[in-house]
């Protein structure tokens, strides 16, 4: 098998922005990926973070971060589809785990918290083997303990007295996972540097054949060095693939849609790891529906398929649920997850008449820029498993203004395979704030070619994401006000659970704000002359995020009580105001429409209505 190769250029370029200790690979071209289908709906729906997955005699038995009720939750399943819960495999309510174990917290009905966190079950010489990470009494700090049963049911019981591994001078030790080289069974780790400003950074250390004892020093793998990781790689998982080992990692922040999955290769267990330089899993891969993709535990199914199991947050940010999707491996070994999108780097196409630029913020560190002229252009080679429709996702930023200093709309004309596919319309974000706008397109099964060319004013190009199918997600946005139309200030309407601001950018010098409530709304009286079928312009800034990531926020409409949709509003950061289309039917004369919050945060400036 072929090893990636770095893109000289681009890693040429990086040098003076990162001081790696391993090496980088390119992410392989998407190319060699095709469209993967839509992103896949939680096998628990529940919150179940940290998933490890251990198959016994046919059932599979996966094990997650504590709960209310449970210092190691547990469920097993025959097919990875249905997950029936079990009790807790390390049995005590109320109890500590080990003796070491001290609480973290006390919780709101006055029990204590032991931060059990990521357990990881293994079976060994023996029995099974229960790696856990919890508060250590002594130290104050996360440390890994050992615990073991008979059974990979449990109850797992840890007479140890100590923690297995705690390096109280790094900031402890979380997320322990087991890899086998042979007969050798290795134990990985993270170093709890986050706790307190230190690096974040992978171990490997081998282990004795009942997995009880450590049998030599730890040997570092890598450390958070990418701009993407943020402060925090962790959640180690590593298997053989045809003779290689593959690392998988979350990193960036688990509370936000940053959080992500990347992935390192190496001849060894040990090392020295090639980190790729794209991660393997983003919320932006599923379309933000698998928010914050990390906790991944690679396996083979019961028919020795690869396989992966990974935690998302649902769309309110209020647990972490499970989802499960086969592994594969491209020609030139880049693993790739079924249901993720194929992403494509723009500075890996044909770039014409713009410049490739180097980005922090970027997917692969680099973006097209400077796509300025009449005929600026990026040709992408996409790949196609199957012919019809396909949903391609445009990772953009906008910052243009119009002839009068107001944001304005870029537009780049598509086409596929040479024939027209119509225009990629990007609403104004702002530059550096990367969103994404999702297009239809035909394509033809196997090789096609999609090219971006610029058609009015100015858009920075990152990425290209494909998708099997039809998206359902459209986001009509147009900064420009709705011509012909009649314009309704927000302020002069009537306001439920919110307030309005002075902001000397909105129209009329006021805005509505502080929508933040279940039962916020916002009704403006609206005039129809002769009824029907009409379009509002909702002029409205977003700036909702958790955690860094940009959220779309939603508003639900009413017209004289009538629901009449959902608006959805793209993030744009706030007091940058752009206007969502949104279609209603009105009755001849007066109307009240109404704005409610659904989700998140928007502020409102004023309604136009054509």
């Amino acid at each position: 098998m072929s090893r990636p190769t770095p893109r000289r250029a681009l890693a040429a370029a990086l040098s003076c922005l990162l001081a790696a200790t391993v090496g980088l690979v390119a992410a392989a071209p998407a190319s060699a990926q095709g469209a993967s289908p839509h992103p896949p709906s939680p096998v628990v729906d529940e919150d179940f973070p940290d998933p490890d997955v251990l198959l016994v005699d046919g059932v599979y038995h996966a094990y997650a971060t504590n709960n209310v009720a449970q210092k190691v939750q547990h469920r097993t399943s025959r097919n990875l589809k249905e997950w029936k819960a079990e009790p807790d495999a390390a049995p005590g309510i109320g109890e500590a785990p080990g003796d070491w174990v001290g609480p973290c917290r006390t919780l709101p009905d006055g029990s204590v918290d032991y931060c059990v966190w990521a357990p990881e079950v293994s079976a060994v010489e023996g029995g099974f083997a229960l790696y856990y990470t919890a508060r250590d009494a002594a130290s104050g700090r996360q440390c890994i303990g050992l615990a073991t049963s008979t059974s990979p049911d449990g109850p797992f019981v840890d007479t140890r007295g100590e923690p297995l591994v705690c390096p109280v001078e790094l900031g402890g030790a979380i997320d322990a996972a087991t890899v086998r080289d042979g007969d050798q069974l290795h134990l990985l780790w993270k170093t709890d540097g986050n706790c307190c400003s230190l690096p974040a950074i992978l171990y490997a250390q081998p282990l004795s054949a009942d997995g009880t004892t450590l049998t030599g020093p730890p040997v570092e793998l890598m450390r958070n060095d990418l701009p993407w990781q943020g402060a925090v790689v962790e959640a180690p998982a590593m298997v053989e693939h045809d003779g290689r080992f593959y690392l998988y990692f979350a990193a960036n922040d688990y509370y936000g849609g940053r959080y992500r999955t990347g992935w390192a290769v190496a001849d060894s267990v040990t090392g020295p790891f090639d980190v790729a330089e794209a991660e393997l899993l983003t919320s932006e891969d599923f379309a933000g529906e698998v928010v914050g993709p990390g906790g991944l535990d690679a396996f083979d199914d019961r028919h020795g398929r690869p396989t992966v199991m990974f935690h998302g947050w649902d769309d309110t940010f209020t647990y972490r649920g499970v989802y499960t999707a086969a592994l594969s491996y491209g020609p030139d070994g880049t693993p790739v997850v079924r249901g993720a999108a194929a992403r494509y780097e723009a500075e890996d196409g044909v770039v014409s008449h713009a410049s490739v630029v180097t980005d922090r913020t970027a997917s692969a560190l680099a973006k097209v820029g400077g796509l300025d002229h009449a005929d600026s252009s990026i040709e992408v080679t996409v790949e196609a498993d199957r012919g019809g429709p396909h949903t391609l996702g445009i990772r953009f930023a906008n910052g243009s203004l119009d002839q009068t200093g107001r944001p304005a709309t870029a537009r780049h004309a598509i086409t596929v395979n040479g024939a027209d596919a119509g225009t990629a319309e990007y609403w104004h974000t702002r530059w550096g704030n990367w969103q994404v706008l999702e297009v239809p397109v035909q394509l033809k099964r196997g090789t096609n070619t999609i090219t971006l060319t610029r058609e009015s004013l100015f858009a920075e190009i990152d990425a290209l994401y494909l998708s099997a199918g039809r998206t359902d997600r459209p986001t009509p946005v147009h900064p420009e006000d709705l011509v012909d139309a009649t314009r309704y200030e927000a302020e002069d309407g009537d306001i439920v659970r919110a307030r309005t601001r002075a902001d000397a950018s909105a129209s009329g010098g006021q805005v509505v704000g502080g929508l933040d409530f279940a039962d916020s709304s916002l009704s403006v009286q609206v005039w129809s002359e002769d009824g029907g079928r009409s379009v509002l312009g909702i002029r409205f800034a977003n700036g909702s995020e958790r955690g860094g990531y940009p959220l779309q926020a939603r508003h639900a409409v009413s017209v004289d009580g009538d629901a009449q949709g959902t608006v959805v509003y793209p993030h744009t950061r706030w007091g940058n105001w752009n206007v969502v289309e949104h279609e209603v039917h009105l009755e001849p004369g007066w109307n009240t429409v109404t704005l409610t919050r659904v989700a998140w945060y928007a502020e409102i400036d004023a309604i136009d209505v054509r």
